[in-house]
Formats: structure tokens, sequence, C-alpha cells
């Protein structure tokens, strides 16, 4: 066999090294692929809303889940598996938008067809963290709240919020920033500047037109007032009354104040829960009964565009109206559907434990229906669906499947964003 001369095979195993990719430490530095150039080739759906899963088919993806970047619209995207090199499955973010769908893989980007975001009703947190109780004042999940009942929005955007557990009304900017706007913490009756007035479990909060804030201080059996400017009054009732009794400010009674709303009058209306009774208390202080049965149990009252009152009555199951002039009608629910959540109109629809009310500027009722854990509407024609609920896995998300477990209040702001508490968070339902 013939020999190759010395600079023959140097040069052969320059070329060697050279095509192996060879260094000193004998490492390669660049990532290694698999070989495939990083590409989109579909989608196995084109449009949808927040949350729907997508089926991404291409080339050059990653078997390791935490390489591949993938973004709707510029919107990153959670990746829920990796079937292969070619297909991987993601959920599109919220509020994404319509545009391209890329995929990031060490480094590579590659550009996929567009995807059409349809905007939907979803949950979001506003402020609060899940089961967590507490009286931090902070933003959004920095905030903690304990066993708040009621809810109420102004012109602005702002939430108010009757933290029952912590004596105090709290404050939530729309950027989620919650402080405290009345009462010292303390468990007590003191009027005076809002920061430094004391209340007992405040349960329910309505505006007036001017701006006025009207309090229902549950254990202190009062009618507060928060003028614009901070300074907190007693309008009606008075700690040491027991019973129910009709009067003009501290000669009222009631028993159990535990909602409250304000007509285009300024009349206030309250539903004196174990009294059993629907009361008015005018600007001067003058408190009358409009409505008491044997065994209603009012939790919750709204007014509709004709000023009558709605309110949920727990102990048949079912929604009253009464006008003011204390005319009494059944106006949905029926106390026979024990436990149904039935959907329906007027009397042939279904509810269990219905407490917290709320209306739109359209005249759309929101119920919160407790014991079947929804959340319904009812339209001014006395139509009733169920918005959603009754999904423990996921108390966030698109409405239809996010769970509202532990909820007790609920408002509408006017933009017609839902808010109401849900284990300890103030949680929103708009469309994004």
């Amino acid at each position: 066999m013939k020999k190759l001369p010395l600079l023959e095979i140097a040069l052969c195993l320059s070329v060697v090294f050279s095509l192996s990719g060879c260094s000193k430490s004998g490492s390669n530095p660049n990532p290694k692929d698999n070989g495939s150039t990083l590409s989109i080739t579909s989608l196995d759906v084109n449009s949808g809303s927040y949350y729907t899963r997508v089926t991404i088919t291409g080339t050059g993806f990653s078997e390791t889940p935490s390489e591949d970047k993938v973004a709707f619209n510029g919107h990153p995207a959670t990746l829920e598996a990796v079937l292969s090199p070619t297909s991987i499955i993601a959920d599109v973010p919220l509020a994404a938008g319509t545009g391209n769908v890329t995929i990031t893989v060490n480094g590579k980007t590659a550009t996929g067809p567009v995807f059409t975001y349809q905007p939907s009703e979803v949950v979001t947190t506003v402020a609060g963290e899940f089961n967590t109780t507490g009286k931090a004042d902070g933003v959004g999940n920095k905030a903690s709240f304990t066993s708040s009942e009621g809810l109420v929005t102004d012109a602005l955007g702002n939430i108010y919020v009757a933290d029952a557990g912590n004596n105090k009304i709290r404050k939530i900017t729309p950027d989620g920033t919650v402080t405290t706007f009345a009462g010292t913490g303390a468990m007590g009756y003191q009027d005076g500047p809002a920061l430094s007035a004391t209340f007992a479990q405040p349960y329910a909060l309505a505006f007036d037109a001017s701006g006025n804030m009207y309090v229902a201080d549950k254990l202190n059996e009062l009618i507060r007032k928060i003028t614009p400017d901070g300074q907190v009054s007693t309008l009606a009732g008075s700690p040491s009354a027991v019973n129910a009794v009709d009067g003009t400010g501290s000669a009222a009674g009631f028993e159990s104040p535990v909602s409250i709303a304000v007509d285009a009058l300024g009349n206030i209306f309250v539903a004196d829960q174990s009294a059993g009774r629907i009361r008015k208390v005018t600007q001067g202080g003058v408190v009358t009964t409009l409505h008491v049965g044997n065994s209603i149990n009012p939790y919750s009252l709204v007014l509709d565009k004709s000023q009558d009152i709605i309110f949920t009555d727990a102990t048949s199951n079912d929604i009253d109206k009464i006008t003011q002039n204390g005319v009494f009608s059944d106006f949905a629910g029926n106390s026979s559907i024990i436990g149904g959540s039935v959907d329906g109109t007027g009397t042939a629809a279904g509810f269990y434990d219905p407490n917290g009310l709320a209306i739109d500027g359209d005249g759309n009722i929101y119920v919160i229906d407790r014991g079947n854990e929804l959340i319904r509407k009812i339209t001014p024609a006395g139509v009733v669906t169920t918005i959603g609920g009754r999904n423990p896995l996921n108390p966030y998300g698109p409405v239809a499947t996010a769970s509202f477990t532990a909820v007790k209040a609920i408002t509408v702001d006017k933009s017609g964003n839902i808010y109401f508490i849900a284990n300890n968070e103030i949680r929103k339902i708009s469309v994004q």
C-alpha cells in the first residue's frame, strides 16, 4: 500500500476536523436543532377568542416545551403541549388582537398565518388574592379584603367595597390601586372625617346624583352618609334601637340593613333583612316601611327604570317587585322550583338562594344565584338566562367556563362591566 506524505495527512486531518466542527473543548457552541427549518405552515383554527386552543403545524419545533415561545399578534401565549417537532398546541392570550402567529426557538423566529381575534366576555381579577384575608392596601393582588359584602362604582370608574370584616370602605381605582376610603378599622360608631369615622360591618353602598355615598351600617343598625368632601354623618337609625321602628333620624330603628339603593329624587331604599321589611328613607331622614311580609327574607335590592324596587327573597328562592306605592308582585323565579337553576321567563325560571342584585343602564338585572353558584341575567322583559359559573378548576378566563364560588355582591359600571366579590377577590366580567 502506498503511504501518504505527512503533508497530505495533515491536510486531510484539517478537513476532517473542519467538517466535524471539533473544538479544543470537544463541545459544540451552536444550539442543537432537529435538522429542520423553523416554520409555521398552518393553524387548525384561524379565529377565536381568549383561551381558544390552537394546534400549530410546522417544522423545526423544539421538543423541549420551554424552548418554544409562541405569540399571537406579539402577545405571548401559553403553550399547552408539544406533540412533535411539527405540531404544538397553544392557548390564545387575553386581548391579543388580530395578527400573525409567531414561534421563536433558540433565537430563531418563524411567522405564520394571521389569527383573527374575537373579543368575548372574560373574567379577570381587579384586586385581592384568592382565598386570602387581610386589610392591606396596595395594587392588584398585593391588596387584601376580609368578608367584603357590598360593591358600587362611581362615574369615574372607581370601585368602592364595603369591607365588612375590616369595618372599612375601600376604594379601587381603574388601575387596581386599593386604598382605604373610610373607617379606621375599629368596630364602632363615630361620625366625622372619613378616615377617622368608625363602622360596624358596613354591608352595602350606594351613590346619589350629587355624589354622596350612603352606607348600610349593618351591626350599628344605621344608614350613614359620606359627602364628596369625606364627611361621615348618620342619616337615620340608632344603635340602641330594639325593633324596626318608623320615625325620623335617630327616632327610627332598623334591625339588619343589608342592601341600599337611591332613586332619582334622592330617596334611599333599604332591605332590612332581620325585620323582613323594605324601608324608605328620605333626604330628611324620615323612615317609613314600604313592605313587610310574614316570611320574606330580603337580601338585596335595586331600582328599575320605573323606580320600582326589585329585591331578592332568599326564603322563597325568588325575586319580587314592589312599586313605590307599596304594590307587591312576583318578578322572576318560583318557590316551587327548589334548588333549580332553570332559565325561562318570569316565574317559569328557577333560583336557589338568590342574593346580590345589580342593574345596568339598559335595565338588565344581574343576580348572584348563590345556592347554584351562578350569575344570572334578567332582561327588562323578564327573560332569565345564565351567564356562567360552576367550574371550580377555572375561576378566571372565558365567562362561560369560569367559576363563581363564594360570590357575595355584584355591581355594574356605566360601560356595562360587571364586578363581583368571590373568594376575597374583586373580579370583573368584561369584553376583551
